[in-house]
């Protein structure tokens, strides 16, 4: 089973706020938004395959369907709450995948800077391509050269403006995670291996809640396009952020999570 952590809320809800992070990243990405979170709802945080404290076995393949089963088995546990599922990036995707294809009935769903795949078969060849790559630095190289790489990506650019604090933070937590796991993950699961999903989005049912940051312009059209897409979504835009809107703006992106979540109460 995945590595899990779970927080009661203060205030006895039957929500549940499922969280999934992203690439080099572990569910302490979300420590801070918990705290603010569970004054109102209960809190999953979840380590994906590959990352944090995750023990999946290095033996089978983590794809898109085996990490659903694993998610499958864990929210069947918590099956009698309000399940909204949370994803950024690389979870944003298990996110969308597991609406599409989970067993867990989930009542809202909502996604920060991610997309339903690649839609072009030539370009989701060359992704593969890019990540193996990235996998083979990783494994040969290390993670600090690896990192210190990440951290360039124009994706990324935006947190140059964070705090000295913040940004120390997230590079001890990329520094943190094992690279030849991270590798694994990359082959696995990265984004050349995400199925392309933009027909299946049009069939979920529940309400999607679709965030992306100003400054983060590919992910914007995306979410755009995922917006128009889907039966039952909206999109937020956060003026003045990038990619990690929960980082680069965890006033608002909390805020603007919890409103979801309490429209939901009132339904």
């Amino acid at each position: 089973m995945l590595h899990y952590n779970f927080y009661q809320s203060q205030n006895n809800s039957n929500q549940l706020l499922v969280l999934l992070h992203g690439f080099i990243s572990d569910s302490r990405t979300f420590n801070d938004d918990v705290q603010y979170f569970s004054q109102e709802a209960n809190v999953l945080t979840i380590d994906l395959p590959g990352h944090g404290q995750d023990q999946s076995p290095i033996d089978v393949t983590w794809d898109f369907p085996y990490i659903t089963t694993q998610l499958d088995e864990l929210l069947d546990i918590y099956k009698s709450y309000d399940i909204t599922l949370l994803g950024y990036s690389m979870g944003g995707r298990v996110a969308l995948y597991y609406a599409v294809y989970g067993k867990c009935s989930l009542s809202k769903l909502i996604i920060e800077s991610s997309s339903p795949g690649i839609k072009d078969e030539n370009n989701r060849h060359e992704r593969q391509q890019i990540d193996a790559a990235r996998a083979k630095v990783l494994d040969i190289a290390g993670l600090e050269v690896f990192v210190n790489d990440w951290e360039k990506l124009p994706l990324f650019y935006t947190q140059y403006e964070l705090d000295k604090d913040k940004k120390s933070a997230i590079r001890e937590m990329r520094l943190s995670q094992d690279p030849h796991k991270l590798a694994k993950a990359l082959r696995d699961y990265g984004t050349g291996q995400m199925p392309n999903l933009w027909e299946q989005i049009g069939n979920i049912q529940i309400p999607c809640f679709i965030l992306t940051g100003e400054l983060d312009q590919k992910f914007v059209k995306t979410g755009q396009a995922m917006n128009k897409g889907m039966k039952y979504s909206q999109i937020h835009i956060f003026s003045n952020v990038g990619h990690t809107i929960h980082v680069e703006d965890k006033a608002e992106f909390d805020t603007i999570v919890l409103v979801f979540l309490k429209e939901e109460q009132n339904d």
